[in-house]
């Protein structure tokens, strides 16, 4: 939900510098000239100006970063602390990289893999978390993180095959998977949700499922389905995504289940004493593609930004599928004409189709491909 749109309240009106130094002058004496060009017209002017900019900007502005629904910045990070919900800083993406090599052979903790630089990016680097070695069978898989944070470091399978400082004794190295879980700094607008979330929540810690999805975002996860007894009765699964909608990575997962069970301190443990058991896992996602003919744009409108705003927009349509376990095409449709710049288009599909996505009981839809066509162009 994006924050609200300020308007300035009624005792501010009527205050243009205009509107100040008009005032100004009629309240001079009758004897003393008031017109342009004059000795106090001209020398009255500059503060008129001066106290327009303070009602109409500064004032304004301090008005708005008194209440979260118009807060920005570090002053939404204050008002997220009145109820102790923290912005999430950026995630750098983690996983596993396959080295292969001379058996024995030791890879210290904070070695630097890489991806291959090219003409427009640069090379990549993710560490080594731990100490290894390689195996008899000459191969060793090693988790590794990003060391720049950000949607930057979830680079795909296949693509980090360089050390920064090259080991005669290391043949080849790759990573079998992607690197998940990068993220960038939560925004104003999904931070001030969470903050409106939890003004509104009724602070239960009874373990509703409202209750999960709400520790678990705090942990981190962009989302999570929540599966009761799932093996067998106390017991709760929750389905992670993060904050990108993909499949949460094991750092998440990790992140989420000592948030809620805190084994280490159990004066910080949020799980309700009739759950015997909390398990968390990944969620399988299914790729949904979105295709759009003959969109009619706003002079101004990017194609590319009204691409990354519908990616956005769609997480709510997600929200709603997940619990009843239908990609609805009524709800995602009508999303396109309320993103700013959209005048018009002709159809809509997805999938290929008309018709709803049914999703199993532990599936995440994920935003798949756009195609999204001005005119007779495809872009």
């Amino acid at each position: 939900m994006p924050q609200l749109e300020f308007q300035n309240p009624d005792f501010l009106d009527h205050n243009s510098a205009e509107e100040i130094h008009a005032r100004m002058m009629a309240n001079l004496p009758e004897d003393i000239d008031n017109m342009p060009g004059g000795f106090p017209y001209d020398f009255t002017k500059p503060a008129a100006l001066e106290k327009d900019e303070f009602i109409n900007y500064h004032m304004a502005r301090a008005l708005m970063i008194a209440f979260p629904q118009f807060a920005w910045d570090e002053w939404l990070d204050l008002h997220g602390q009145q109820v102790h919900v923290k912005r999430h800083e950026p995630e750098a993406a983690s996983g596993k990289v396959l080295v292969t090599g001379k058996c024995g052979t030791i890879i210290p903790a904070g070695t630097i893999f890489c991806t291959p630089a090219t003409d427009s990016t640069p090379a990549l680097e993710f560490s080594t978390d731990k100490n290894a070695i390689i195996e008899e069978n000459e191969t060793v898989s090693i988790a590794i993180t990003a060391v720049t944070a950000g949607k930057i470091s979830n680079v795909a399978a296949n693509t980090i095959c360089l050390m920064a400082k090259p080991n005669k004794n290391i043949v080849s190295i790759t990573n079998e998977e992607p690197m998940r879980g990068g993220t960038e700094r939560e925004t104003n607008d999904d931070y001030y949700d969470r903050i409106f979330a939890e003004y509104n929540s009724s602070m239960t810690f009874l373990g509703n499922d409202g209750d999960y999805v709400r520790w678990a975002k705090e942990a981190g996860a962009g989302d999570c389905i929540v599966v009761s007894t799932s093996d067998g009765p106390g017991t709760v699964k929750l389905v992670l995504v993060d904050g990108n909608g993909q499949p949460a990575n094991e750092k998440l997962i990790q992140d989420v289940y000592q948030h809620i069970v805190s084994p280490d301190d159990r004066t910080k443990r949020l799980l309700p004493t009739a759950c015997t058991k909390l398990i968390c896992v990944a969620a399988t996602t299914i790729k949904i593609s979105y295709t759009c003919t003959g969109l009619l744009l706003e002079e101004t409108a990017d194609l590319n930004q009204i691409k990354e705003e519908f990616k956005k927009a769609i997480l709510s349509v997600y929200d709603e599928a997940k619990n009843s376990n239908i990609l609805r095409y009524n709800r995602v449709r009508p999303l396109l004409s309320t993103l700013h710049g959209v005048k018009d288009f002709e159809e809509f599909r997805i999938n290929g189709g008309t018709e709803n996505i049914i999703l199993q009981q532990e599936e995440y839809p994920e935003t798949g491909t756009l195609i999204f066509t001005i005119g007779s162009s495809e872009t």
